[in-house]
């Protein structure tokens, strides 16, 4: 009898499953659902309250009273509590303080990030070892934990009530952005510095004209998780900054929903929704390339 399989018919070919499948067991099916499930369950828990704050911005005050908070609203055109919130919420100041802040920090991170990342891996020096013992450590302590010394030393500055506070504050290069860089940069041939060297560069030129512009990759990727994490931060503006000519996006939403009632909750979800717009956009579009710069950080070197 001739073997079906070595007719050479495409027809037939397509009938056997696909590898992986034939591979597939019982168990293996067991924990594939398993781990669907998980992420499904994960994306619910993501994405529910988005949908609810998204659904509640076009409510009437009536349909917040009468209704409940996953109840569809009447008109799904109604923008009401967005130009109120518009109206009456200094948004536009709220986001100038953060665009202001933002700007001061993401620049002092990428130098400071930068230039402590090629110092570490290109230069043997006493201490290198504890300082890089030191970064690791940092990652086990809670931030939280050390807002009280910290405060001290910013309002020793004078700097409590200034918006200079949170850019020194975030200005810091943090451990995820330094590892990064010390990636990228143990990627960096070590020949490129010696040859700049031998034609009478500076470390400060080899530096600047050098090896910054081929941390690129790795600067886009800090430069957007470090733009999320600023955006979204609420602890630091509310300690630093109380003041309301101050409040970045986040205290202003605080602010907000101590002012309101309870029948101009529709109105705070429509605030919420203009001030996350932004953060949820820039990671759509940009999602591929946090990704992949973080995936090549950790396989470079």
């Amino acid at each position: 009898m001739t073997n079906p399989s070595a007719t050479g018919l495409p027809g037939l070919r397509r009938l056997r499953p696909p590898r992986a499948f034939r591979r597939l067991t019982p168990l293996k099916l067991f924990w594939l659902g398993v781990h669907y499930a998980a992420l499904t369950l994960a994306c619910l828990l993501v994405i529910s309250p988005l949908a609810i704050a998204f659904i509640t911005s076009f409510k009437q005050p009536i349909e917040m009273l009468r209704g409940e908070k996953t109840d569809l609203p009447a008109n799904w055109g109604n923008l009401e509590n967005y130009t109120t919130f518009l109206i009456e919420q200094p948004i536009g100041l709220a986001f100038y303080n953060t665009l202001f802040v933002l700007l001061f920090a993401l620049a002092i991170s990428v130098l400071v990030g930068t230039m402590a990342a090629w110092v570490i891996d290109r230069f043997r020096f006493r201490g290198r070892a504890t300082i890089l013992t030191l970064y690791v450590l940092v990652m086990a302590v809670p931030m939280i934990t050390t807002q009280v010394s910290t405060y001290e030393v910013v309002q020793f500055l004078g700097l409590v009530g200034s918006k200079w506070s949170l850019i020194l504050l975030y200005g810091g290069a943090d451990v995820v952005s330094l590892y990064v860089f010390i990636q990228f940069c143990q990627s960096i041939d070590r020949e490129i510095d010696e040859s700049a060297r031998i034609e009478g560069a500076s470390y400060w030129q080899i530096y600047w004209k050098v090896i910054l512009p081929l941390l690129v990759p790795a600067i886009s990727t800090v430069a957007i998780l470090r733009t999320i994490h600023i955006y979204n931060d609420f602890v630091l503006p509310y300690l630093y900054t109380p003041r309301v000519e101050q409040s970045t996006v986040s205290i202003l939403l605080y602010r907000s929903s101590d002012m309101m009632s309870a029948n101009s909750e529709a109105m705070l979800m429509a605030g919420i929704m203009i001030v996350i717009a932004p953060s949820i956009v820039a990671f759509l579009l940009l999602q591929r390339q946090i990704v992949s710069g973080v995936m090549r950080g950790a396989v470079k070197g």
